[in-house]
């Protein structure tokens, strides 16, 4: 049974383009020193050099600027936001929480009240995908598309993946890479920038989540 597991597991990851990082090494990244988004990968990376992977994160305005909640290096940007009416809003639910704090990352439901508290570096998006271990019972198995998302392992070690998938199926990706939560990043043009290469350099994200080489000595 084990080693079943493990094939589905690595045939679920060669379908995938994915990546697994110390919650230590994570930022976001939104605007640059005069303001401005950065929007793509291309101008993060020449005001960065130490970026070893990006992604687009979450849906945002006409002015890139996100639409939920956002913390950058402990600094509140931009306010949670919540579902004022169940019955006429057509996104899935539960939306969630990516945080990293001093304790290392974690992904909760953005009802729990523990979802961004002391969060260094946080983000609101959605559906999620992994509940405590479990596939969200909400999400739906059909249209499959380009998806990127996140979710945390068992060891605290944090996981993205950009994939076709339905949402569902995308769920099960992340539960047989051993996540116990995980959630959909929900851009609009999902990509990831890894040892130099992108689906498209030239795509337009909000904020972005980055992982950065150590830079101890």
């Amino acid at each position: 049974m084990k080693s079943r597991l493990l094939i589905i597991a690595m045939v679920s990851c060669l379908l995938a383009e994915c990546q697994i990082f110390d919650a230590s090494s994570i930022k976001m990244y939104w605007k640059d020193s005069k303001g401005i988004p950065y929007m793509t990968f291309e101008r993060l990376l020449k005001s960065n050099k130490n970026i070893v992977f990006i992604t687009g994160v979450g849906k945002f305005s006409g002015a890139f600027s996100s639409i939920g909640l956002y913390i950058e290096n402990g600094q509140l940007l931009h306010p949670i936001k919540t579902v004022q009416n169940t019955k006429v809003n057509l996104e899935i639910q539960p939306s969630g929480v990516f945080q990293i704090n001093a304790a290392g990352a974690s992904i909760e439901p953005l009802q729990a009240k523990r979802a961004y508290k002391n969060a260094i570096w946080a983000i609101q998006s959605g559906p999620m995908l992994l509940i405590d271990g479990r596939i969200n019972a909400a999400l739906p198995n059909r249209t499959k598309v380009l998806r990127n998302g996140v979710g945390i392992k068992k060891d605290g070690k944090v996981y993205f993946a950009c994939m076709e998938a339905s949402m569902r199926e995308f769920a099960e990706h992340f539960l047989n890479q051993g996540c116990q939560s995980a959630l959909y990043l929900e851009s609009d043009h999902p990509d990831i920038w890894y040892n130099g290469n992108s689906r498209n350099k030239f795509n337009r994200f909000g904020p972005m989540i980055v992982a950065e080489k150590s830079t101890r000595k």
